[in-house]
């Protein structure tokens, strides 16, 4: 397979390249096609992308993201990146990672409750249940 000398889009430097596989941008390393390629890319998610344009498909999905915010029944936790909402903000205030079995209890009862004040964290799911078993009796 014969092979052309093209020039690198990106440092100019020349170099060969089989016929076949020559286009209108060439490059002699990948590190130079993923600068250009993230530049490229950085412009089009900008300007054109029907994702990010006014009115599209981003735009409908965040707006209903925060419609249902705080609705529903309260029978299920609200997710922040993936993980529960809840779990994030005692995170947040114990300034580390929750244990694995740290379990976080909400003190009012109401799941959707993520006031700092509102959370305990308890070192195991057996804590958990005791406060909800001694609540039960309770009533």
């Amino acid at each position: 397979m014969p092979k052309v000398e093209v020039t690198c889009r990106i440092c100019g430097k020349p170099f060969l390249k089989p016929e076949t596989q020559v286009r209108e941008n060439n490059f002699c390393c990948v590190e130079h096609f993923r600068q250009w390629n993230s530049k490229r890319m950085s412009e089009y998610n900008s300007s054109t992308n029907p994702m990010n344009q006014p009115g599209g498909v981003m735009e409908a999905r965040i707006k209903r993201s925060h419609a249902m915010r705080g609705t529903g029944e309260g029978k299920a936790y609200r997710k922040l990146l993936g993980k529960h909402e809840h779990r994030r903000i005692a995170e947040a205030i114990l300034g580390r990672p929750l244990k694995e079995g740290e379990v976080v209890h909400h003190l009012d009862g109401n799941k959707l409750n993520n006031d700092p004040a509102n959370l305990e964290i308890l070192p195991s799911q057996a804590e958990h249940a005791r406060i909800h078993f001694s609540k039960k009796k309770a009533r």
